[in-house]
């Protein structure tokens, strides 16, 4: 469940133009992610209600926190990864329509671990995800 919320997540950032973009999941080190700016989408809170069950279907609602961190290349400027921020990741997030999202938190710091300006923007999502049920016979 948690990765296919990222999943969507991270498929709606690269239709809209965002190239590098990771799953906080993934085991890709932050060397190998590349020099230039780049996103990691991860979840930092997840909540699932009751099931709704039907012949064909399960119905799961939920509510999430997704977290995206927007890494700036060793020489960005704040300016430079804002306006990353601010011309693809923002757009991208109020496309996200289906899971119902709204802004919740924006923080900026320099992150003394990899030595780059990281941006970070968490968003609140909720939505159904649809589950076909199995047939079983017995």
């Amino acid at each position: 469940m948690l990765k296919d919320v990222i999943d969507k997540v991270i498929n709606v950032l690269k239709k809209n133009g965002v190239n590098d973009v990771y799953s906080a999941f993934d085991n890709i080190s932050t060397e190998s992610k590349g020099k230039h700016i780049y996103s990691v989408v991860g979840v930092s809170e997840f909540e699932s209600s009751t099931p709704v069950y039907s012949l064909s279907y399960i119905y799961l609602p939920f509510k999430t926190d997704v977290e995206i961190r927007i890494v700036g290349a060793k020489e960005s400027s704040l300016y430079a990864v804002y306006s990353y921020f601010d011309e693809k990741i923002q757009p991208s997030v109020l496309e996200m329509t289906a899971m119902n999202c709204s802004m919740k938190k924006l923080s900026m710091k320099f992150d003394s671990n990899i030595q780059r300006i990281v941006l970070s923007v968490r968003f609140s999502a909720s939505g159904v995800t649809k589950l076909e049920r199995s047939s079983y016979e017995y």
